[in-house]
């Protein structure tokens, strides 16, 4: 399923977008719920905010102290960065003040790093070198702005958990808004015809691991987690919050439309369209993982129409018939059919099971929890798989 005109925007910038839509709408929200329009969930908050970071150092690679291109360590990190983040999402209080103490590392700590690494920074003085005193400090300025607010979350943070009543959620919203107008500000000086870009233009596919392969892990560990903490709340050892959950799922899909232009199995070109859905995709996520419960009949139909029609379509890629144009002229012979026929059969299954979540959901309340939460992690353990076999195939030239 694809689209024509893509639209070339470097990597930071559209993840700088997602971002800033993340942060502006949450602070958004926040200012309704100190009008005491809505609830909040607090855990959604400080999840939200450790799913973003993570993925910011999958995406990116960057952190605090240097720009790293997805090493495998960093990958490690900031996968373990945004399962934490899942587990706090979808289990209220379950980690207690985990959640908010790496806050403080990552964003306050973080944040004062990455400040005083402007002033330290090679690649910086270079781009002064080449570029002169006037790009060079406009740079400084944004990328400054952008940190000290960002170390400022982590400072709130800190206060919250030691003087809980001097901190209010208002100031939260404050720093929020301010943080999206800021992101939002810092990607379009980055995007503009002529400004300069220097290590901000990171590569879709890198030799550590592929920026798509990047976004469909995150579905992997967000099956595994959601299944086996399911289980424990079959048993009845924890609460779940199921509408945080579904709007999680929905965050995902926004920020894969528009890191690489795919939501789960459906492919497209990155384009403005697309760009457009990836945004309201994280705004919506973003409102349904903070606002307890809101729109959750609708979230469920969509998810479940969503895998159904994704699992659909996987279904008719794999087993459509070829024209004679689109059969490989290279036929694969002993191991490799053997990889190749694995490849397809996890690619099937996988799939099924989406058809199956889709199906699961739609009778939810007919089911039990336990073979939903089966389901769930059987999928994430099959994309985990289906992941390690294609990286084969590939690393073998058997597939594109």
């Amino acid at each position: 399923m694809k689209k024509n005109n893509e639209v070339k925007i470097p990597l930071e910038v559209i993840f700088l977008l997602a971002c800033g839509v993340l942060m502006f709408v949450l602070g958004i929200v926040l200012l309704f719920v100190a009008r005491g329009f809505l609830p909040y969930y607090q855990h959604g908050i400080y999840g939200l905010l450790l799913i973003i970071c993570g993925l910011h150092l999958q995406i990116l690679g960057k952190t605090p102290v240097r720009h790293t291109l997805r090493t495998w360590p960093v990958l490690a990190f900031g996968s373990i960065v945004t399962i934490i983040g899942f587990v706090s999402i979808f289990v209220p209080g379950i980690l207690g003040d985990i959640p908010k103490i790496l806050v403080i590392i990552l964003y306050g700590v973080g944040g004062i790093l990455l400040l005083l690494n402007i002033f330290l920074s090679n690649d910086m003085y270079q781009l002064w070198k080449t570029h002169g005193k006037k790009v060079y400090s406009h740079l400084i300025y944004r990328y400054a702005t952008v940190y000290i607010i960002t170390s400022f979350i982590g400072i709130t943070t800190i206060i919250q958990i030691f003087l809980p009543e001097i901190i209010h959620i208002e100031l939260f919203a404050v720093f929020f808004l301010l943080f999206g107008i800021n992101l939002f500000y810092l990607a379009y000086n980055l995007q503009k015809p002529g400004q300069i870009s220097t290590e901000f233009t990171i590569p879709i596919s890198h030799s550590c691991m592929s920026l798509r392969t990047v976004m469909e892990m995150q579905y992997g560990f967000f099956m595994l987690v959601s299944g086996s903490l399911l289980v424990l709340k079959s048993i009845g050892l924890i609460p779940f919050a199921y509408g945080a959950q579904m709007g999680t799922l929905v965050l995902l899909l926004g920020v894969q439309a528009l890191v690489v232009g795919d939501m789960l199995t459906l492919q497209f070109d990155r384009n403005w369209l697309i760009i457009l859905i990836g945004i309201i995709f994280v705004a919506f996520g973003t409102i349904t993982i903070i606002v307890p419960d809101i729109f959750i009949i609708y979230l469920a139909l969509f998810i479940s129409l969503f895998n159904i029609m994704g699992g659909f379509y996987l279904l008719y890629r794999l087993l459509r018939p070829r024209s004679k144009s689109e059969k490989e002229v290279y036929k694969p012979e002993g191991n490799d059919i053997l990889i190749l026929i694995f490849l397809v059969l996890l690619a099937i299954l996988t799939g099924i099971l989406m058809i199956l979540i889709g199906i699961s959901l739609l009778i939810f309340d007919q089911i039990p929890v336990l073979n939903f939460a089966i389901i769930l992690a059987f999928f994430g353990l099959t994309l985990f798989v289906l992941f390690y076999v294609r990286s084969i195939a590939e690393k073998k030239q058997l597939i594109g």
